[in-house]
């Protein structure tokens, strides 16, 4: 995720991979209230369960980088930031919208 402007990126990505070790454990779902991804300033409309991607294969091809060069993040440099999060184990129904 990208960082506030006003944020130092060391800063921020301390912040941010600390709240990982704890993020990590919803499955990539939650409710969402403010869709800053739409450019919204207030929020607006109703809280939307939303879902994020919980394997590599639900990645489709070339999104990742995408994604890395909108922002200007790297996610190697992430991922071996966040190298210590221990992942735990997914549960045979948490991504049953993948299943069906």
């Amino acid at each position: 995720m990208p960082g506030p402007a006003a944020v130092p990126t060391a800063g921020w990505e301390v912040a941010e991979t600390k709240e990982m070790e704890q993020v990590i454990r919803l499955y990539g779902k939650t409710y969402h209230f403010w869709q800053v991804d739409r450019g919204d300033k207030l929020p607006l409309g109703g809280p939307e369960l939303m879902g994020s991607f919980t394997s590599k294969e639900q990645l489709p091809e070339g999104l990742l980088a995408e994604r890395d060069a909108r922002y200007r993040i790297s996610s190697e440099q992430k991922k071996e930031k966040r190298g210590y999060i221990e992942e735990p184990e997914v549960q045979t129904d948490a991504d049953q919208a993948w299943k069906n």
